[in-house]
């Protein structure tokens, strides 16, 4: 079964020569500047954070596997692994603060 397409174009001329396509957005800062020290977790934290995860999945030798690896994830990657490992190091962090 095929539909009608009803499309239909207009030539960017007939569009009001002062109506601008684009505007620009200046940055609010550096991206080092958005993140405090409350966002960004110790090295510390992380692996004992991450530690204590995979101690308690799998033991001994996959938490000084975690440890390692959610640092390393930490410093080197962006992306879901990264923000993972830098949630569980927030939440050492302030589990250290609380105790």
């Amino acid at each position: 079964m095929r539909t009608k397409d009803n499309y239909s174009f207009e030539p960017v001329g007939s569009v009001a020569p002062s109506a601008p396509l684009v505007e620009a957005v200046s940055p609010t800062g550096p991206p080092e500047a958005c993140c405090n020290e409350e966002e960004r977790p110790s090295d510390a934290s992380i692996m004992v954070g991450c530690g204590l995860l995979g101690w308690v999945v799998a033991g001994p030798l996959l938490a000084i596997l975690t440890a390692l690896g959610g640092k390393y994830a930490a410093d080197r990657y962006e992306g879901p692994i990264a923000e993972s490992s830098k949630a569980v190091g927030r939440i050492a962090a302030a589990a250290g603060k609380k105790a």
